[in-house]
């Protein structure tokens, strides 16, 4: 059963002890021989790592689970056992926040989750009470200036949780004023022949505390060094080079402050917490019994495929990979050698088994690193590397990073790798570095308007391997082409017409088509002649771009009318005396048109400015849509006597219903106009006619005429020219 318990004792191998002791060393000459040996406790020994320096471990419920009781997996302090005659010693400095005394319980726990210790009080004196600089930085060796630690033993192998809780306020919540801060701890693994064991003691997301945050120069600085695991177990140290930060997070992961899948997105730094923990983080080089260096892999599984999607230009690179991890891909748009600024650079996260057919789906939307689209049929090559050692640290709150950070690569060994960043989210920080910064005196900077209450991401790879060389043929759809220029209504009859529209993005060619009947089209590029015939029908032309990569693009449509011509009638009279009044040219169906006489426009006819014989009257009309058509006649003009004014006035009429001169009328030639009166001997009008058709059947009021003289007046017009009136007067006998 595993045992806790505190005791004084100096570790050290017990041959080597009665080896030097029965030489006759003295004490103080075998404590200097293997002090080196002891001088690697983990804890304040690290991030406080020389007096002038801050650096507390900080348990702050407001913020976080940091080392909390039942704190979640990604925010516990980890002790990592290979070995169940290995020894767990630890201790704790004083409480330096809140002001007042405060009881913190500690408890420690087995791989399994069962509590093996505790809850004990954090000690204030006595055993497992760390009481000043020096004996932290020595560790749990007594005989070497040390402290007097706890001691956990009969272990088993696996990851050990060490978990803290203190009480909230009285009004039952966790404040940032009541968080605690240890002034010293010590958390070191012993093997069985009492040497310390380092690079067991992990995170995935340290909380500390390095002073009250003033503006630098200040002592309220940060200068460990930690060391963080990546998944595919490549080791790199960060140095935090004396950064001001008060209370503040570190963690580490593959992606930065989010996991959207988007890599470029993730990246970025933003304000608020965002420190998602991944990565293991330790305080030494990670034990490589238990965490062994990884390979450098090629990662690439051949086959890498590609695919087009012509619709949005953009092509699909399919990876399949023997690890999980990063790939960098770079598209060379611009010929000249290097990174150019219309070359892409695109990340992806990408899975050894992410399913489906094994490949992992990375798209490139087709624009050079400018934002605008590459032309259809355009070449490019694909550069893909896997990244090894993929690192990111978002820090949390961290108000001056005034030097910056450094890095360096432990395992497997390499060169110093740049840095990256993305400050552009960040209000007052809009530093951005993706070429890479290798500034030995550290990178990545910034003020406390950018870092506090902020998560400032930073990033870098140890190595890469590189995949060989794909080309991608940019396909996109031609565009679309805009408006048809050109008439879209015609009247039955036109010849020809022509079209025309603006050239489109990616487009080769140009396919037209009429979908009517009666036309030929005859195309060149982007214009079109087409000859209607006079049967044509209406229809819809079409245009659309073509490319041999993806056809037909969207096509351009332009409906086209053709109008029937209109009905048009001319009524004129057949014939016309030489010697007639000039007649309005009225007779043309509809109105509006015009009247043409042997090709003249005119609005009347004049017989007596013609000569005798047949002249051709023309009506023309014009509709709405502006569809003519036209209609003719034929007009006679005579002379002689035929055309000499005759009138003729009956003297008597029997209207007895016999049949025979029954109505008293005028028979006329050549009168254009008529009126008749009758009248009885006393002045009484009886009878009144407007036209020489009319005529008096002997009757007035209904009523039969007595027989006997009646008087008639009659007033015509001539139809000479010029018009002349005359009347007539005289007596018509009415015979019963």
């Amino acid at each position: 059963m595993t045992r806790f318990k505190y005791r004084k004792f100096l570790y050290f191998y017990p041959p080597v002890r009665r080896f030097f002791m029965g030489k006759g060393f003295s004490l103080s000459v075998f404590l200097l021989f293997i002090l080196p040996l002891a001088a690697l406790p983990e804890g304040t020994r690290q991030i406080t790592p020389f007096y002038s320096a801050e650096g507390k471990l900080c348990i702050d419920k407001s913020r976080n689970d940091f080392g909390f009781f039942n704190a979640p997996a990604e925010f516990r302090i980890n002790i990592s056992i290979a070995a169940s005659v290995e020894k767990i010693c630890l201790g704790f400095g004083r409480i330096s926040n809140p002001e007042f005394p405060v009881d913190v319980d500690f408890r420690i726990k087995d791989p399994a989750g069962n509590i093996v210790f505790g809850p004990l009080k954090v000690p204030r004196t006595g055993p497992g009470f760390i009481s000043s600089y020096e004996k932290a930085v020595a560790g749990p060796f007594t005989l070497l200036g040390g402290y007097d630690p706890y001691q956990l033993t009969t272990l088993v192998p696996g990851d050990y949780s060490l978990e803290f809780f203190y009480a909230p306020d009285q009004l039952g919540y966790y404040t940032e004023s009541g968080r605690i801060e240890f002034e010293f701890f010590d958390i070191t693994v012993v093997s069985e022949a009492g040497l310390p064991i380092p690079g067991r003691v992990w995170s995935k997301a340290w909380q500390f505390n390095c002073g009250p945050v003033m503006e630098p120069p200040t002592t309220s600085t940060f200068w460990a060094k930690m060391f963080i695991l990546s998944d595919d177990s490549i080791v790199t140290c960060v140095n935090c080079n004396g950064f001001v930060g008060g209370t503040f997070s570190i963690s580490s992961n593959q992606t930065g402050c989010s996991t959207t899948g988007d890599v470029t997105i993730d990246r970025q730094s933003r304000t608020g917490f965002h420190t998602y923990p991944q990565y293991k983080v330790f305080l030494n080089d990670p034990d490589s019994l238990i965490y062994p260096t990884g390979k450098m892999q090629s990662g690439f599984l051949l086959p890498i495929t590609t695919e087009n999607d012509c619709a949005t230009g953009s092509s699909v690179i399919g990876l399949r990979v023997t690890q999980n991890g990063l790939v960098e891909v770079f598209i060379e748009i611009d010929p000249n050698p290097g990174a150019d600024p219309r070359d892409v650079k695109i990340t992806a996260n990408v899975l050894a088994n992410p399913g489906g057919n094994g490949y992992n789906r990375i798209t490139w939307n087709g624009n050079d690193g400018q934002g605008s689209p590459v032309p259809n049929g355009t070449t490019v090559s694909a550069t893909i590397r896997f990244i090894h050692g993929i690192t990111h640290l978002p820090m949390y709150d961290i108000e001056y990073n005034n030097r910056g950070y450094q890095v360096e690569v432990i395992r497997p060994p390499g060169p110093k790798p740049d840095i990256y960043w993305d400050d552009s989210l960040l209000p007052n920080g809009m530093s951005v570095n993706l070429i890479g910064c290798s500034d030995l005196a550290g990178c990545h900077l910034w003020s406390i308007e950018v870092g506090d209450t902020s998560t400032l991401n930073s990033w870098w790879y140890v190595a890469s391997s590189t995949a060989p060389v794909v080309t991608l043929v940019v396909k996109r759809n031609p565009g679309p082409l805009g408006e048809i220029s050109g008439d879209p209504t015609f009247c039955n009859g036109v010849i020809s017409k022509t079209y025309s529209v603006n050239p489109g993005a990616n487009a080769m060619a140009y396919t037209w088509n009429y979908s009517g009947a009666g036309a030929t089209i005859s195309a060149a590029g982007t214009t079109a002649t087409i000859d209607f015939t006079p049967f044509a029908t209406s229809g819809l032309l079409s245009v659309s771009g073509y490319n041999p990569e993806c056809g037909n693009g969207p096509a351009s449509l332009l409906a086209v009318t053709f109008f029937p011509p209109p009905l048009v009638d001319l009524v004129v009279p057949d014939t016309l005396c030489n010697n007639e009044a000039a007649i309005q040219l009225t007779g043309g169906s509809p109105s509006g048109g015009e009247y043409f006489i042997n090709g003249g426009i005119e609005t009347v006819f004049d017989p007596a400015r013609y000569d005798t014989g047949s002249y051709q009257l023309l009506y023309m009309y014009s509709d709405e849509h502006g569809c003519k058509n036209s209609d003719s006649a034929i007009v006679f003009v005579t002379g002689g006597s035929a055309c000499e004014i005759a009138i003729w006035v009956p003297s008597a009429f029997t209207p007895n219903a016999d049949g025979l001169n029954d109505i008293f009328r005028v028979v006329s030639a050549n009168i254009k106009d008529l009126s008749m009166y009758v009248y009885e001997r006393s002045g009484q009008l009886v009878f009144a006619a407007t036209q020489p058709s009319e005529g008096w059947d002997g009757s007035f009021a209904g009523q039969t005429c007595p027989p006997g003289n009646y008087v008639y007046v009659i007033v015509y017009e001539s139809s000479h020219s010029p018009p002349k009136y005359t009347t007539l007067t005289g007596n018509i006998m009415l015979v019963r």
